[in-house]
């Protein structure tokens, strides 16, 4: 028999289950945190809409591992003392992050130049799905000593897990909802644990330095960004002049999406008045066409400044964003001045959804 997508009140539960874990599971280390997001994130990019399982590898849990604690292998900017790391473990700095400040060093800080060397890279995707399968895997759904594994079977061991049926759906349908309780959950923990208390408070917020995105590749994608667009906004098509901002074309508050081929050039007024908005129609079938018929030269120029991209992952994001909004009814940003148009069906044949 066909499986259905959950019912209101299966959604209800699945919410009302994660918020018991945030408010009552134990949290010696900032892990199951990590394990939270990278499984919302792998239903987005990996799942799909039908109500139907979705089975999950611990190497790509390992993925996901590496692009969170990336940006948090770096020294906390602190006015009051010396700048450091921010402790992830109760007892000794979280492992994983010992690995990618490891990394970082080894590669100048460059998370794209890190995933091209296939031999480190494996080798540390290996090392981290066995921190995985040995900490948070198999201990996330344990709440007061009681088993509540509504996500997956805890059976305990092996590297890989089963999303129970349901689960990736409301993992995706409720992916915004998630991120906020999750990484709030995270700084609050980061905030509280007496290792952290001396520096926190005295610079950048810590929200944003944990899980913002970072600036330095969207300066450096304006010269490149302009020369492709023939010095044109990507949405007016009108002539750019010096207020210009490369702007995230899947919204950065939709999907954490930092990926080199979400990337346009825009006139600051257009980014602005489209806002949190996804685009409309025009501009996602132009926006799809310049990445797949670009892609050799999009794809070399990041490679030679570091940028990390994947166009498959960056299209099935896409296709999340635009499906969550056709599921709620929601509008498409035309132009600033006639901002807003019901989104309408055109975009399925765009992203090639049934």
């Amino acid at each position: 028999m066909k499986t259905q997508v959950p019912t209101a009140e299966q959604q209800i539960r699945f919410l009302q289950n994660l918020q018991r874990l945030l408010e009552d599971g134990q949290f010696v280390s900032t892990y199951k945190f990590a394990l939270l997001l990278s499984l919302a994130d792998l239903a987005v990019e990996k799942g799909d809409n039908s109500g139907e399982t979705l089975t999950i590898d611990s190497r790509q849990i390992a993925g996901k591992f590496i692009q969170y604690y990336w940006r948090q292998a770096i020294p906390y900017p602190s006015r009051g003392g010396p700048s450091r790391i921010l402790q992830q473990n109760t007892g000794q700095q979280a492992a994983i992050i010992n690995e990618a400040i490891s990394l970082r060093e080894t590669f100048g800080g460059s998370y794209a130049r890190a995933t091209r060397n296939t031999s480190n890279w494996n080798s540390l995707i290996t090392k981290i799905a066995g921190t995985i399968r040995l900490m948070p895997l198999w201990k996330l759904q344990v709440i007061g000593g009681h088993i509540n594994d509504f996500l997956y079977e805890n059976t305990g061991k092996g590297g890989k897990v089963t999303l129970k049926p349901g689960i990736p759906y409301c993992l995706r349908m409720f992916h915004g909802q998630i991120n906020n309780m999750v990484r709030g959950a995270w700084i609050r923990w980061v905030r509280k644990t007496k290792a952290n208390q001396s520096i926190l408070g005295q610079a950048a917020d810590l929200g944003e330095f944990l899980f913002g995105s970072d600036r330095k590749p969207l300066t450096e994608l304006n010269p490149f960004l302009r020369e492709q667009q023939n010095g044109q906004c990507f949405y007016c098509e009108n002539s750019l002049d010096t207020k210009t901002e490369v702007d995230h074309f899947i919204p950065w508050i939709r999907y954490p999406l930092d990926l080199g081929h979400n990337f346009v050039l825009a006139h600051g007024s257009c980014n602005n008045s489209k806002r949190d908005h996804l685009a409309a129609v025009q501009h996602l079938e132009k926006w799809v066409l310049r990445n797949r018929e670009n892609r050799e030269t999009l794809e070399f120029y990041f490679n030679q400044k570091d940028i990390s991209y994947d166009l498959e992952a960056t299209e099935r994001i896409a296709q999340w964003a635009y499906q969550q909004a056709d599921n709620t009814g929601g509008d498409a940003w035309i132009e600033k001045g006639s901002e807003i148009q019901p989104l309408g069906n055109d975009w399925k044949n765009i992203l090639q959804v049934a």
